[in-house]
């Protein structure tokens, strides 16, 4: 039990450490960060996200990140990390020893871990979706481990929905659970699995009840799944195999990647689907690796591969321990511990000594000097971050523009006219043209406008943006530029 306790301790004490470069002290918040902050706070503060600001994820990151800026700002976004994070590990070791053993559910557990810091930290502070999912994924994994009764296969159910509350693309764990049920139980899963499905029907309906007392369904609708289903139609095969390529290199350095991909072939032509949780991940593997390339394969999405790999490294330390005599098992699981550990240490020491410029935080303090509480400030662009550390809102929900206004298949003409509508009536004191920093989005002039093209093919600007340049002309003047950041300045013209 003692060396239970030291080992659940040490997985806590590595968590939290991982965490440390994500601190909000002397970083900027990541862009993907400033957009979830953003519609936060809107929430906090009464609003809704989907009406007072366009983004295209599932309603989950808005409520986590909303508790977290509720309890301390940012700061509290990162204790809400921490706490995730650590109930992640809890969940894993319990589930992983529960099948393999303490010292495979360690390994396994610190295997993982140490992959983890190269998925989600950059310059700034992150607050990934696939990232809040894990506890949700390791706690499904847990129920798996024993008989599925009802409140088991409620709470899986409930556990899925959590995760697809978070984004469509990480129910891997919850399909890989439903087939292994299926495929064990035969004539008697239909009641666990009617079951599972109960229990996510409910977290759905809850949301569906919320968005459409908030009014913001249809709006929830179309945003999370319509828009999703076109931005996922333009990844060809050649990018979904490269994005799993990049997974697999990410996952790397730690040896995660070898180990779970090695584990996953030997158990396989062993045929060896015992226990459950094995049969889980052998399914949940494939699928997650094929989910992670809808889109553009970002390093933040081979997240949602760590449950699976975990559960993959523990079987291998379950068979090296089996086959090999301890005293040759023991140091080599020794030394390949301190392996796997160096060179994610040497990243997160690296990151948590070092802070980036403020460039956001410069700009977002130069926008509230020179604005009043209540004026509104369009941001061009896709820095969301800068209007949250501001604390002052966009003119319109398009806080940041070219996934709505660009993207081929989504973008209308009518988008672009509600946007510019939008400007008219609420005349934003400052516009910042931060187009030269931003993801595929056009200068705002129309010289550059005519003569831009857009790096990736999903994403090209409508003609009808030149009425939004020619209104932003006519309104304002050009105002030098922010001293931080070199964005160009516009400033609505004295009446």
């Amino acid at each position: 039990m003692r060396v239970g306790v030291v080992a659940v301790a040490l997985l806590v004490v590595v968590a939290v450490a991982v965490l440390l470069p994500n601190h909000p002290s002397g970083r900027d918040p990541a862009e993907d960060a400033g957009v979830f902050f953003y519609a936060a706070q809107r929430l906090l503060d009464g609003g809704a996200p989907y009406r007072d600001i366009w983004d295209h994820k599932p309603p989950g990151v808005y409520f986590i990140d909303a508790v977290g800026i509720a309890l301390a700002g940012r700061t509290g976004v990162w204790l809400t990390q921490v706490a995730f994070l650590v109930a992640a590990v809890l969940l894993g070791y319990r589930a992983l020893r529960r099948e393999f053993g303490a010292t495979a559910a360690f390994v396994g557990s610190l295997a993982w871990l140490a992959a983890l810091p190269r998925l989600f930290l950059e310059y700034g502070q992150t607050s990934f979706v696939e990232f809040y999912a894990l506890p949700f994924q390791f706690g499904a994994l847990l129920l798996a481990t024993a008989p599925l009764t009802r409140s088991r296969a409620l709470g899986i159910g409930a556990l899925g929905a959590a995760a697809l509350l978070l984004k469509p693309t990480l129910i891997g764990v919850l399909v890989a659970i439903g087939i292994v049920a299926l495929l064990r139980l035969r004539g008697r899963a239909a009641a666990p699995l009617v079951l599972i499905a109960v229990g996510g029907i409910v977290p759905l309906a809850l949301v569906v009840a919320w968005a459409a007392a908030r009014g913001v369904l249809g709006d929830m609708i179309d945003q999370a799944l319509v828009y999703n289903r076109a931005y996922a139609a333009f990844a060809p095969l050649s990018e979904r195999i490269d994005a799993i390529l990049s997974g697999l290199r990410l996952t790397l350095p730690s040896g995660l990647a070898v180990v779970a991909v090695v584990a996953w072939l030997y158990a396989v032509a062993a045929r060896r689907f015992a226990p459950v949780l094995l049969a889980v991940a052998l399914i949940a593997f494939p699928i997650e690796l094929a989910l992670s390339t809808w889109g553009r394969g970002y390093h933040y999405y081979f997240i949602a591969w760590l449950p699976s790999m975990a559960v993959l490294a523990a079987f291998a330390v379950s068979e090296v321990k089996r086959i090999a005599p301890q005293r040759i098992a023991l140091p080599a699981l020794a030394l390949a511990v301190l392996a796997m550990c160096v060179f994610p240490a040497l990243l997160v020491t690296r990151l948590a000594f070092t802070a980036d410029e403020g460039r956001a935080r410069s700009a977002a303090a130069y926008i509230a000097a020179n604005t009043r509480p209540d004026d509104t400030v369009l941001v061009w662009g896709s820095h969301t971050e800068v209007l949250f550390l501001a604390g002052r809102r966009s003119p319109t929900r398009y806080a940041y523009q070219y996934a709505a206004l660009a993207t081929r298949g989504y973008a209308t003409p009518a988008r672009v006219e509600e946007f510019l509508a939008d400007l008219q009536r609420a005349r934003p004191a400052l516009i910042l043209d931060a187009s030269g920093e931003s993801f595929v989005t056009p200068p705002l002039d129309l010289a550059g406008l005519h003569t831009w093209v857009s790096p990736e093919a999903q994403y090209a600007p409508l003609p009808e943006l030149e009425r939004v340049v020619d209104f932003i002309v006519a309104n304002y003047e050009r105002a030098g530029a922010e001293p931080a950041t070199g964005w160009p300045l516009w400033r609505l013209r004295a009446p």
